[in-house]
């Protein structure tokens, strides 16, 4: 239940950081959601990056999108594996 929370809220967060560049909100909220968007993207997008760098070729062929949901959700994706196994 808490790692389906996690999930949701960052989803959340994806949203509302992805809604003010279609939308921008009043001067001192865009600025803090940029640097968020940016934190978001820089963070997530290495540690996306790692796990590929680190999968064999099956494992990438088995779960085509493993790293996608690594890149959205974040630490609560790999959470989710480990009580998976």
């Amino acid at each position: 239940m808490f790692i389906f929370i996690g999930k949701f809220l960052y989803a959340i967060m994806w949203l509302f950081l992805l809604f003010n560049l279609i939308h921008p909100y009043p001067k001192p909220a865009n600025i803090v959601a940029y640097f968020g968007l940016a934190a978001f993207t820089i963070t997530h997008g290495l540690q996306a990056y790692m796990l590929q760098s680190t999968m064999t070729n099956k494992e990438k062929e088995d779960d085509k999108f493993k790293a996608f949901r690594l890149f959205i959700f974040g630490v609560f994706e790999s959470l989710s594996w480990k009580i998976k196994k």
